[in-house]
């Protein structure tokens, strides 16, 4: 019990130091790319580590909270590049400006006009797309 403690908190405050770090690049970097990258990385990484030591803390105390830590690691593991990778792609859309000393701006290869307009649209059943 008292081992299972101690991993838990040293996982838990290592996930807080990363968790610190990721906000030190929220004030560091020069654009909301960049911003959004470092805090994105650093708050999974830091939240997985937080999440892994409630769940080593509470193994011998309860099954219950170390289950619900378990299925709130996942859900984090699989949400939060997701949600980041999302306000990227909004945040490009809507122009947001590149800080000036980037060299390649790699989502301008992907241009949505390139894209079918139709993509995404959920077809009825009996009914044929018609073809170009």
């Amino acid at each position: 019990m008292e081992l299972a403690a101690n991993i838990g908190s040293l996982l838990f405050l290592a996930g807080a130091a990363l968790t610190f770090l990721g906000t030190l690049g929220l004030v560091r970097f020069p654009d909301v790319y960049t911003r959004l990258h470092g805090t994105g990385v650093a708050s999974t990484g830091g939240l997985f580590l937080m999440l892994l030591g409630v769940l080593v803390y509470f193994i011998p105390r309860s099954a219950s909270i170390s289950l619900l830590a378990g299925l709130t690691l996942l859900f984090v593991l699989f949400s939060y590049p997701l949600a980041t990778t999302a306000m990227i792609w909004a945040a490009h859309r809507t122009k947001v400006p590149i800080y000036e000393r980037t060299l390649v701006d790699e989502l301008e290869l992907y241009d949505p006009e390139e894209l079918d307009p139709r993509a995404g649209e959920v077809e009825e059943e009996g009914v044929e797309r018609e073809s170009q």
